[in-house]
């Protein structure tokens, strides 16, 4: 993506219009990209493995899970987390 830089506070209201169109332009192969990473819905990660996602703590992780913020399901004696319960999280929180 090639950097440009804008200044918007000489520009028209159709020039500003124009310069949000182009951005956007831009935007929607990456948003596409992205979302194409995040249909995997029901890929299951380890706790290493979400550890590493969200770069928190296992202390964090497990008051989350216990909170109910991060759910989590178990198989055995494992613990897994959904990418997508972690996406869909992240997401609303910003």
């Amino acid at each position: 993506m090639n950097s440009k830089e804008i200044r918007i506070y000489n520009l028209s209201p159709d020039e500003f219009k124009e310069s949000i169109r182009s951005v956007v332009k831009e935007l929607m192969p990456q948003q596409k990209k992205n979302e194409e990473k995040l249909s995997t819905p029901d890929e299951l990660l380890t706790v290493d493995e979400t550890l590493k996602l969200l770069k928190c703590s296992k202390q964090a992780l497990w008051n989350w899970r216990k909170k109910g913020i991060l759910p989590a399901y178990r198989l055995g004696n494992r613990v897994y987390y959904k990418k997508s319960d972690i996406f869909n999280k992240l997401v609303k929180q910003v």
